[in-house]
């Protein structure tokens, strides 16, 4: 059993409380979401993507419309995108028909999905009712959030995969089973599904429980226990790679576009500069790729930022020819990967937008959040709840790590969001507890 800390919002918050609260957070957020944002379209868009992007919705259209999974009717059919996102869109584009308003309904059903697990894993980890509800509503209402709602991008079914593994992840170290492992690969492959920067997480997840084990007992079974992760990780992303497989006649388990952030992510670290917009060099770092093909003679089109081919194999030679020039680049320079990389995880992957007026509110509205976080990892360190936060820091340490060699900028750290709305819920609560004049009490011993 746990004895929870004081409330900000009173003893008694009971489980009608917390539906209210939600309902009017849902409430809230619907008006934002369909009445203020497309009012603020003209302020927002130079800044953020408030329309489809990044090539989901072709994708999903052709799904819909029985056309296989092709970015154009006439072109052959790709793996530039995992298939997660544009299954979902595809049956929303089925009932609702394909419009920006059908995938911000079903991103904002997703959100709140998201919200709802984020209030269960903030109770796993603070033990704290106040805090889980605080958490939920700080996510919901977090600017990122609504931005990522309205774009109808990737991000929000991304969340929602990351946040359900973690959860399922906590039930398995909790239980201790191998099946809950099982369970929580399959989730986690499932999050792969959606975006394929999680899918070497159960390998540090695995030096996270050799770190934290108690003998050779304890290390056998992280053994056993990681390798059941990956089993239902593999399970759940098998299909998609037989599918691929059949296409090209070579493994690819997620998607073919590494070679396209490394590139990207190379020649944005060259090129960005304080006198240069960040979506200015994403455009002439397409261009080079556009002129790279044509000197290659492969058949494709779009030279501007996505080079379309007609052939699935071409798709996947010039991806790997893209990431073979980087590594080379990289390998030629190693101070060079040093600077992008330390760059990447420590501004980028945070705070770069579009342009620099992006920028400057992204860190207007991520370090306070930031900071917040860190004061929950050391009060929850404190109060002798690290093994209770270990998984979460360490996929919050994982995830910025993926992108020091590829692209990075601040829409990828949105799946950390959830995990920092818990992280800063613990600070905003202990500050108004001491203001009032309360002492947390620590979670009793099971």
């Amino acid at each position: 059993m746990t004895s929870e800390a004081p409330s900000l919002l009173g003893e008694n918050l009971d489980g009608r409380s917390v539906f209210l609260i939600l309902c009017i957070a849902l409430l809230i957020n619907v008006g934002i979401l369909f009445e203020a944002l497309p009012v603020l379209t003209g302020f927002l868009s130079p800044r953020y993507s408030l329309h489809f992007q990044d090539l989901y919705d072709l994708i999903a259209s052709n799904l819909a419309s029985g056309n296989g999974y092709r970015i154009e009717p006439d072109m052959g059919r790709t793996m530039m995108r995992e298939p997660g996102y544009p299954l979902i869109l595809a049956m929303v584009f089925k009932i609702a028909g394909y419009h920006i308003e059908a995938a911000r309904f079903a991103n904002l059903l997703l959100a709140f999905g998201s919200g709802l697990v984020v209030m269960r894993l903030a109770r796993k980890i603070a033990g704290d009712k106040t805090t889980a509800v605080l958490a939920a509503l700080l996510f919901l209402s977090y600017p990122g959030t609504l931005i990522a709602e309205a774009r109808g991008g990737v991000e929000i079914a991304f969340i929602f995969g990351v946040v359900l593994f973690m959860l399922f992840l906590y039930q398995a170290i909790e239980k201790g089973s191998l099946w809950h492992y099982f369970v929580a690969g399959m989730f986690i492959g499932a999050a792969t599904l959606v975006r394929s920067e999680v899918l070497p997480f159960p390998l540090l997840f695995f030096v996270y429980l050799l770190l934290t084990a108690n003998g050779a007992a304890d290390r056998l079974k992280a053994i056993a226990r990681t390798s059941v992760l990956c089993l239902g990780l593999a399970l759940v992303i098998s299909p998609w790679a037989v599918r691929n497989y059949m296409l090209t006649k070579d493994l690819v388990p997620t998607a073919s576009v590494a070679g396209v952030a490394a590139q990207e992510g190379l020649y944005a670290c060259q090129h960005l500069s304080s006198g240069r917009d960040f979506w200015a060099v994403q455009m002439d770092a397409g261009t080079e790729r556009g002129e790279l093909a044509s000197r290659l003679g492969i058949p494709f089109v779009g030279r501007w930022y996505y080079q379309f081919f007609y052939n699935p194999t071409d798709e996947l030679t010039f991806s790997r020819l893209l990431l073979k020039r980087t590594a080379a680049a990289y390998r030629k320079d190693p101070m060079l990967l040093a600077r992008c990389g330390g760059q990447n995880v420590m501004f980028n992957f945070w705070f770069l937008g579009k342009t620099r007026q992006a920028t400057w509110l992204n860190m207007a509205v991520q370090v306070p959040l930031l900071l917040l976080g860190l004061g929950g990892v050391v009060l929850l360190w404190r109060r002798g709840l690290s093994r209770k936060i270990g998984p979460m820091l360490t996929f919050l340490v994982f995830v910025p790590a993926v992108h020091a060699p590829i692209i990075a900028h601040a829409r990828h750290c949105m799946a950390l969001v959830p995990f920092l709305s818990i992280l800063a819920s613990v600070s905003i609560v202990s500050v108004a507890n001491t203001w009032r004049g309360q002492v947390p009490r620590q979670p009793a011993a099971a």
